[in-house]
């Protein structure tokens, strides 16, 4: 098959860090590589002739295939470059992620952005003259245009692979990026709003952030799907800079989504578990708990007295996916599944 030598060039080069940690300098054998990846021996050559290119291993005649110097230089460290890293679910990403790329000898960097395109390209500078073994990003804003795309490919120009959590700039071209299902999450969902007798169904989405719009998008089919009306005035939009007046304490957004809900709503859809908490808290204010609220990542704010019901995802199912991404160059995630987390609420 065509370009496989490439992936069997990744998959060893992954695994060069561990042979380090092991003490083992000397590749496995052509034949034994033959037999490892089922192919011919000319695909295995071809690998090896790709790693020898890239400098991360000799060829000695008549001995096999050796780890180089460079490649025992090359570094160990993983950047995970982050709204903020103290803040939602990424404490508990962190707290997994850390112990997890230690097993295959990679130690985390984390950096915070602050949602700030200035402290995010310092962040990539950093990345560049660190020369890490991989760089994890989540987008700020991945809909509208970002003027760190000349850093991003620097990056890639450097062989450091690039990979996205949850939603993906536009650069560098192939980059990996490491997805929920959405499409299925927002279907079962309204499904389950179906199910208890929600008709007026409404949403809240982020606009600028390319989850947000496929989650939107997905709403709309869902409702079609279960012989639901759609009516313009209960969507509702919030960009990055609206979020953040909301977990500063801004109520004026959530102030007119729960009144237009109140008069238009029995359930909405939110985007996250921070966005359907205060929402939720408003309508308890205004005496509507019966509006049911929805929403994503089973995180702290849906499972304490809120009871929201969310979807969430197995906690190794991510772990997994980015460690495999980190390790395996060229590794393409399937899409994580999401698992409703059923509440009554408050």
């Amino acid at each position: 098959m065509a370009g496989i030598y490439r992936t069997i060039a990744y998959e060893l080069e992954a695994e060069l860090g561990q042979m380090r940690l092991e003490g083992k300098l000397r590749l496995p054998s052509e034949d034994e590589l033959c037999r490892k990846f089922s192919c011919s021996r000319q695909t295995v050559r071809s690998a090896l002739d790709l790693m020898v290119d890239k400098g991360l291993i000799v060829k000695k005649r008549g001995s096999g295939s050796y780890i180089s110097d460079k490649a025992k230089k090359k570094s160990n460290k993983v950047f995970l470059i982050v709204e903020d890293e103290d803040e939602y679910t990424n404490p508990d990403l962190i707290a997994s992620l850390k112990p997890a790329l230690k097993k295959f000898g990679f130690d985390l960097t984390c950096i915070s952005t602050g949602a700030s395109y200035d402290r995010e390209r310092d962040a990539l500078s950093e990345v560049i003259s660190a020369c890490p073994a991989a760089v994890l990003i989540e987008p700020i804003a991945d809909i509208i245009p970002n003027y760190n795309k000349p850093l991003l490919e620097a990056i890639h120009n450097k062989d450091i692979p690039v990979i996205y959590l949850f939603s993906s700039y536009a650069f560098p071209e192939h980059s990996v990026c490491i997805r929920e299902d959405d499409i299925e999450g927002v279907k079962t969902l309204v499904s389950y709003l179906k199910e208890k007798g929600h008709t007026d169904i409404a949403c809240a989405f982020r606009l600028d952030d390319s989850r947000g719009l496929l989650r939107y998008r997905s709403f709309v089919d869902a409702l079609h799907e279960n012989g639901l009306h759609f009516e313009q005035q209960r969507a509702f939009f919030f960009s990055s800079k609206e979020r953040r007046e909301m977990l500063g304490g801004s109520e004026e957004l959530l102030l007119k989504i729960a009144r237009d809900v109140m008069k238009n709503a029995s359930a909405i859809l939110c985007q996250n578990d921070e966005i359907a908490y205060r929402l939720q808290e408003i309508l308890k204010k205004e005496r509507r708990s019966d509006i049911e609220v929805v929403s994503f990542d089973n995180s702290y704010y849906a499972s304490t007295a809120s009871r929201i019901t969310s979807l969430g995802h197995k906690s190794r199912d991510l772990i997994t996916a980015i460690t495999d991404a980190v390790c395996r160059k060229g590794y393409v995630p399937a899409p994580i599944a999401w698992h409703i987390h059923i509440r009554n609420n408050a």
